[in-house]
């Protein structure tokens, strides 16, 4: 089962202006149409989705010198386990975004990467259009 996988983003901007956009924690509003509207409580992330569902999240760390920060969905999804992080690196003239995933749907037999990966790719194609503009 694809419970670990990671998708991977090659834009133009700088690290610094990737990370402007990637390291908002209520940014994700402007490049994932899935997600309507974002509050951010200490280290809790709620976000309204298009369908009118609403996740929450924990952030659980955040380095900005090292330009990343993980997360786990708490409340919102049918998931048994859940971290995510996201990390900027330079690569050639540009960046390079890396979403990676560890999840376990309630339902075992659900494969995870099937059913987000190409969701998140998607998702970060909305960061290709505000980035590379």
């Amino acid at each position: 089962m694809g419970s670990e996988f990671e998708v991977v983003l090659d834009v133009q901007a700088s690290p610094a202006e990737a990370w402007a956009v990637v390291g908002d924690p209520c940014g994700v509003t402007r490049w994932y149409p899935l997600y309507t509207s974002c509050t951010l409580e200490g280290n809790t992330r709620t976000l309204e989705r298009a369908d009118g569902a609403v996740v929450v999240e924990d952030m659980l760390s955040r380095d900005d010198d090292d330009m990343s920060y993980s997360y786990t969905v708490t409340a919102g999804l049918p998931l048994a386990e859940h971290e995510a992080s996201f990390r900027v690196d330079a690569q050639g003239g540009g960046s390079r975004i890396t979403w990676r995933t560890r999840a376990v749907h309630e339902d075992p037999s659900i494969d995870m990467e099937d059913r987000l990966a190409d969701r998140q790719r998607e998702a970060l194609e909305g960061l290709r259009a505000l980035l590379d503009d």
